[in-house]
């Protein structure tokens, strides 16, 4: 499939990489992060001294559906971004209880 010049600008417009760092349960920025679909990379920085629960899916679908991933304390989890990839995220802790504040997180996308 063709990319167009604009979308090319737009890709090259958009970092390789992008941080989302969770202090205090919260994440730093709770809102959209976006990197460049080839290998882009939105990296999870837990700044607390507590494992969460990372849970990663997709726009109008349910949370539970999602998947679980350990974002280990003082510790970090990289999910790589594809094409036209775009997920909501919680920080939930270990048993499953809600951990941030608010309704939760994202999207992180391309």
């Amino acid at each position: 499939m063709a990319i167009s010049a604009a979308e090319r600008a737009k890709n090259s417009a958009l970092p390789k990489a992008a941080s989302v760092i969770i202090q205090d349960q919260n994440p730093i920025p709770c809102g959209e992060v976006e990197v460049t679909p080839d290998g882009g990379r939105i990296i999870f920085l837990n700044e607390d001294n507590c494992d969460y629960r990372l849970r990663l899916f997709k726009p109008e679908t349910e949370p539970a559906a999602g998947i679980d991933v350990l974002l280990p304390a003082n510790g970090r989890m990289t999910v790589l971004i594809k094409e036209d990839d775009e997920f909501l995220y919680k920080i939930l802790h270990l048993d499953g209880t809600v951990a941030m504040s608010g309704a939760g997180g994202g999207p992180i996308k391309n």
